[in-house]
């Protein structure tokens, strides 16, 4: 079974806000239709899917007081979110 993970978060060197998500164990097929079919930034490695999204500052999901209190909880509604969000995504395939 696949699964996500963020990787990284942050603000890149143009002022965006960013996370990176992890996405392992997907099969090769799966792998191909997220790379061809996912808006936002991917990179293959390791056979992992690096998944990079963009947000503004209103948006950004650990830029909150209460995620820097919290952040773990926050990283793990962020894995939750996105793992949804790719299932749904390949129920399409």
């Amino acid at each position: 079974m696949w699964n996500v993970k963020v990787d990284d978060y942050g603000l890149s060197e143009d002022d965006m806000y960013f996370v990176t998500y992890r996405i392992s164990n997907l099969d090769e097929d799966s792998l191909n239709f997220l790379v061809n079919n996912l808006e936002g930034e991917t990179v293959v490695e390791d056979e992992d899917l690096l998944l990079n999204i963009f947000y503004s500052k209103k948006f950004f999901p650990f830029g909150s007081d209460d995620a820097k209190f919290r952040m773990e909880d926050f990283i793990k509604r962020e894995e939750i979110e996105m793992t949804y969000f790719i299932s749904s995504f390949l129920e399409d395939m």
